[in-house]
């Protein structure tokens, strides 16, 4: 319905990429076998306006594009990985099409689309910044 309001605490979805191992070929250089997008579970973006930064473990202060409200029990996505936040699910093969990228973040069904800075398991819910 036109003008409804979404209620639910989580009402998007985390895609994360997950690399294959790491090969070293003969003439020394690495290659990445495979790897896929993955569905990680339903999500909230919130678009960080304000311009707000956060402290890494290493020492970093970094700013950030939006934080990510995830339900407990999230898999932890480590810092690094590239991730995804989108209003609908989506064929995760599509993901890897760049024409379809750039029409989804044109659109708004993709609304978010980075990498994880820090990750932060809570009692009640998990925090992701990208």
């Amino acid at each position: 319905m036109v003008g409804m309001v979404d209620f639910r605490p989580y009402y998007q979805y985390l895609y994360v990429s997950l690399h294959g191992e790491a090969t070293r070929l003969p003439n020394g250089s690495w290659e990445t076998d495979g790897g896929a997008w993955e569905l990680r579970g339903p999500c909230r973006e919130e678009t960080n306006g304000k311009g707000t930064t956060i402290h890494t473990a290493d020492g970093r202060t970094l700013a950030f594009s939006s934080l990510v409200q995830l339900p407990a029990g999230t898999p932890r996505t480590d810092e690094g990985t590239e991730v995804l936040v989108s209003r609908e699910t989506l064929d995760p093969s599509k993901l890897y099409d760049p024409d379809f990228l750039s029409a989804a973040k044109s659109s708004g069904l993709i609304v978010a689309h980075g990498v994880c800075l820090k990750y932060d398991f809570g009692r009640l819910h998990c925090r992701m910044w990208i």
